[in-house]
């Protein structure tokens, strides 16, 4: 039967070009993504990723999908980066000819079979994803708070390949890992180029340079393009938007009268300034979608202001909240200690100084900027719960504590 059925339409075919006609067959598309095994029957008719990513809230990468392959583009990376493009090939499909993309344009298989990631900020990603089990290596261990990671460090199954320019590049060779995911900063201390030159496929993500917190989450479907895992990737992320604009809905309504003015980190001896966040900058925005107004951010009109000790006590001394992230506080006693005029801070008086080390490893590991960067509605509801209490009533903080 089957081949008679053939035998009729090679014979339909036939007829058709006979008389000048030449019929479109209709594309097929796989069932899902291979995110376990690779093609082994190459159909170039076959569109090899049926589920897809867009970006929407980030604004330092692209995707364009190609029936089996994916062109990946990184912008921003850091001050005066080049953009990276990465070629992603559905492994067991030719790849595409390298002479057809940019000069420094990378290539690799996916789904790669493993990862070594070089910022925890990934870590969540990979518990999302389902993919922890794939990571083989860390920049260190120092600051991981991830349970599931930890497991693996504890168990022997991961290594660590140093930072930088001092970056072990033979462990990361023996390690025979799929990629390389990591920052960049500046090229002449960084470990990206040395890796490149080395030829280890290496992903910059550049999720640090993006102004909003969902633009920063949204690199979870960046890290889910080398795993084929855009499904997951897709879910996790909405999970967290819906979450996040949740929140911000709880805020939308509170009067302008009623938003506390929230003053922001503390003075740093070592940069001899006052970070005062813009509202265009990812703590900006979380202050005001919780329902905050920013401390001295007229003194940002974009980006962050450094500003002196003296002047934030001039012009900063009434705010009603003051969230001082700052390292190695126990109390409040420890912060007035590094300069007695905090004394005449309202927000010192009023007992709303806030630090953000509620969850930190032994090591000093903060994961506000591990877990927090991934799921900011975490962090968003903690500030809700700070400046309008009677929002959250239950909230039990993730990220920040009273300091007393």
């Amino acid at each position: 039967m089957k081949r008679f059925s053939v035998v009729l339409l090679l014979t339909a075919l036939g007829f058709a070009y006979s008389l000048g006609y030449a019929p479109i067959l209709a594309q097929t598309t796989a069932q899902t993504n291979f995110t376990d095994s690779c093609v082994t029957n190459y159909d170039p008719s076959v569109d090899y990723f049926p589920v897809e990513s867009t970006f929407t809230a980030a604004q330092n990468v692209s995707i364009a999908y190609f029936n089996h392959y994916k062109v990946v583009s990184v912008f921003d990376a850091f001050d005066d980066a080049p953009t990276f493009s990465y070629v992603l090939v559905q492994c067991g499909t030719p790849a595409p000819a390298a002479d057809e993309f940019p000069e420094g344009t990378q290539f690799i298989d996916v789904p790669a079979p493993s990862m070594i990631a070089m910022s925890t900020t990934y870590l969540p990603h990979l518990v999302a994803l389902n993919r922890v089990d794939q990571l083989v290596g860390l920049d260190s261990f120092l600051y991981v708070n991830a349970p599931e990671v930890r497991e693996r460090i504890d168990a022997g199954a991961l290594i660590e390949v140093g930072s930088g320019t001092d970056i072990n590049v033979e462990a990361v060779i023996d390690s025979e890992a799929g990629f390389v995911m990591t920052g960049g900063f500046n090229p002449a201390t960084d470990a990206h180029p040395v890796l490149i030159d080395a030829g280890v496929f290496t992903a910059l993500n550049a999720e640090w340079r993006e102004a909003t917190p969902l633009g920063r989450a949204e690199w979870i479907k960046y890290t889910g393009l080398f795993f084929n895992a855009e499904a997951e990737a897709n879910a996790a992320y909405n999970a967290i938007s819906t979450a996040y604009d949740q929140a911000v809905e709880l805020t939308a309504s509170v009067p302008e009268a009623e938003r506390p003015v929230v003053l922001w980190n503390s003075f740093s001896p070592y940069s001899n300034s006052w970070i005062i966040p813009g509202a265009e900058t990812f703590v900006g925005r979380l202050i005001q979608d919780a329902g905050g107004v920013i401390a001295l951010g007229d003194q940002a009109p974009t980006g962050s202001a450094s500003l002196s000790l003296e002047v934030v006590y001039d012009q900063a001394l009434d705010a009603d909240v003051w969230v001082a992230n700052a390292f190695a506080i126990a109390g409040l006693d420890d912060l007035i200690a590094q300069d007695s005029r905090y004394l005449d801070f309202s927000a010192v008086s009023a007992g709303e100084v806030w630090n953000d080390d509620a969850d930190v490893n032994e090591n000093g590991g903060s994961n506000y900027w591990e877990l927090g960067v991934t799921n900011p509605h975490l962090i968003l509801q903690d500030l809700i719960a700070i400046f309008h209490p009677s929002l959250l009533p239950e909230h039990e903080f993730r990220f920040y504590r009273r300091l007393s």
